[in-house]
């Protein structure tokens, strides 16, 4: 009889067991359900978006149609669209500015390059070309812009027209950049002061000649100048004073040193030799060639 005790001849154990897990169930059930609805719910916007995104650029609506750029002397329209890759049809959101930017900026006559984006098919590009200040002679002639960098090959056209620097080689560029540069600059100013003299129009300047120590010297003519590292704007005024000197005196320079405190100059003189003569039009070339 104490056996039969624990017995449960109706079930109930299991059925508590049963309504047991039912309950459990039911309650992760209802926390799950917040968690599968946001699931679904981030599912859904996730597909709306990759769905709006191919649509977009795939949208002939925003196809780049203008492109707005300034044209320079040696960047046309054409040439511009195609370093930017506009050459071809380009959604405006795939299109890359700042690649743009570096395309253009890799061209040896840009200086800057600023490209933007405007909703819905615009592309406006500004450019600011480098402006040739002077002719550098290394193994052959460069342009070089006012930064002191070198840009294009130049030809003998160039160097009658711009100012000519001497003195530098390659390799002063492999050992110091930024140095050779900031030589090359310092040349470039002395020339646009010189120009700026009334002895300019009575002495061309042939070259400015960087030499070693840091000396600066011009060439005008076949009188070399030597003007040194510092006050050059004061030594270039001195010179018209110097030159007037000069020819009262009826001679001519092959070499001025100007010393660093402007209180003398070193000239080596030389005699001013002139030759009058005739030359024969005549066919057969025949004349009276005149006194010399």
């Amino acid at each position: 009889m104490s056996a039969n005790r624990f017995r449960d001849p109706r079930g109930q154990g299991a059925r508590l067991a049963v309504a047991i897990a039912a309950d459990g169930a039911a309650t992760v059930g209802r926390g799950l359900a917040p968690l599968v609805k946001v699931g679904l719910l981030l599912s859904f916007v996730g597909l709306l978006g990759w769905t709006i995104h191919t649509a977009v650029l795939r949208s002939a609506y925003f196809r780049v149609r203008v492109v707005e750029a300034n044209e320079t002397a040696h960047l046309d329209r054409r040439a511009i669209v195609d370093l930017m890759g506009l050459g071809e049809p380009v959604n405006l959101f795939r299109f890359d500015p700042q690649a743009a930017e570096d395309a253009l900026a890799s061209h040896p006559w840009v200086a800057r390059a600023r490209v933007r984006t405007v909703l819905p098919d615009r592309v406006e590009a500004e450019i600011e070309e480098r402006t040739p200040a002077g002719v550098l002679v290394l193994d052959s002639l460069f342009l070089v812009d006012d930064t002191g960098s070198p840009v294009v090959p130049a030809d003998p056209a160039d160097a009658r027209a711009l100012p000519l620097i001497t003195g530098l080689t390659r390799q002063d560029y492999e050992r110091d950049d930024e140095g050779t540069r900031a030589r090359l600059r310092q040349a470039l100013a002395v020339a646009r002061v010189y120009a700026q003299s009334p002895l300019a129009a009575l002495r061309p300047l042939s070259d400015v000649h960087l030499a070693p120590g840091g000396r600066t010297e011009l060439m005008l003519g076949r009188t070399r100048v030597v003007l040194g590292q510092h006050q050059h704007r004061k030594k270039i005024e001195l010179l018209l004073s110097i030159f007037t000197q000069l020819s009262e005196r009826k001679v001519d320079a092959a070499y001025i040193l100007l010393s660093e405190d402007l209180d003398r100059a070193v000239v080596q003189e030389v005699r001013l030799e002139q030759e009058f003569g005739s030359i024969s039009l005549r066919p057969g070339g025949v004349g009276d060639h005149g006194e010399r």
